[in-house]
């Protein structure tokens, strides 16, 4: 999904806006806030806004999207962000010390330092203890957002410590918008938004999912049709219409190789994944390089049939 560039592109209840913006507009922000509602209603939409809004250095609406802590923000390279995730479906006290404590000791260069954790609620109890300690001494600049569809799961001293914010489902209009600004075609977002029960972030993700399988399925089809250099061509037609997902087809083809590797799609294989590996590697630089991404994939593609055709010599192989 694009990233939301400004408050009035966010689709949410106009008080919840307007609670939102109301210390973006003033220059304060309190440093310990609680985003609660249901999946995939605009949490972390809103907090990447915020965050990129109070480091706004822009003048008129914020965020400018035009400053250069704005950039950093939406180029995903910014000092002045901190996301926490689950790990395993957990989140552990050594990521409340490693990920938040170390980093928030060292002040940013300038504006305030925002921490997103998601799924607030997967934190353990030592981590949940840890954060209320952390919450008590943080330094000024640093602001806390956590994000959860469970507020109850967390402890009662962290949640009366934090301004809370509630997200609600959006009706099917509003849902059906979002979907359409996000690229789906009027039919389908019509279809998801009657079935998403008001959460275009979890339409949009089931969307992306089918997109991802079948993207897989035709990554893994053109590799396996590569008996030769003979079937190169064919074999990147597969793919050719795929040009935006030329990272995602890379990802692909070194998950398959490490797995070759690591035997876990035959012993035999152990060797042909630490070739491939290597030439998806050489790939992916190529492809940040700026290279044609018809020229990547034909290379990439006639370094396995090279390697097929030296390890098997009759150019059979085995699917994977």
């Amino acid at each position: 999904m694009p990233e939301v560039r400004s408050f009035s592109e966010f689709r949410a209840r106009r008080f919840l806006k307007e609670q939102l913006m109301r210390p973006v507009k003033a220059g304060r922000i309190v440093h310990a806030q609680l985003f609660q509602g249901p999946e995939g209603t605009g949490k972390h939409t809103a907090a990447k806004l915020l965050a990129r809004s109070m480091n706004c250095t822009g003048l008129g609406e914020k965020p400018c999207n035009l400053c250069p802590s704005c950039l950093q923000f939406l180029s995903g390279n910014t000092p002045n962000l901190i996301e926490i995730e689950p790990e395993k479906n957990v989140i552990k006290i050594s990521a409340v010390r490693e990920e938040i404590l170390k980093k928030i000791a060292l002040r940013p260069d300038f504006g305030r330092m925002f921490i997103i954790i998601n799924e607030a609620d997967k934190m353990n109890e030592n981590a949940q203890n840890a954060l209320l300690k952390t919450l008590e001494e943080a330094p000024e600049y640093a602001v806390f957002i956590l994000l959860t569809d469970k507020p109850g799961a967390l402890l009662q001293t962290i949640r009366s410590r934090c301004a809370v914010y509630r997200f609600a489902p959006l009706n099917e209009e509003e849902t059906a918008e979002i979907l359409k600004k996000a690229g789906v075609d009027e039919k389908r977002a019509a279809q998801e938004a009657r079935i998403s029960e008001g959460s275009p972030g979890r339409a949009l993700s089931r969307i992306k999912s089918e997109i991802y399988k079948d993207l897989y399925v035709r990554s893994i089809s053109a590799f396996e049709s590569i008996k030769g250099k003979k079937d190169v061509s064919a074999a990147f037609l597969k793919i050719a219409d795929d040009k935006d997902s030329g990272r995602e087809i890379l990802d692909i083809y070194e998950f398959c190789a490490r797995r070759m590797m690591r035997g876990e799609m035959g012993e035999d294989k152990r060797l042909k994944g630490g070739k491939l590996l290597e030439s998806v590697i050489n790939a992916k630089k190529q492809l940040k390089a700026n290279v044609a991404y018809q020229s990547v994939m034909e290379i990439l593609f006639f370094d396995v049939a090279g390697q097929e055709e030296t390890i098997n010599g009759n150019g059979n192989r085995r699917p994977l």
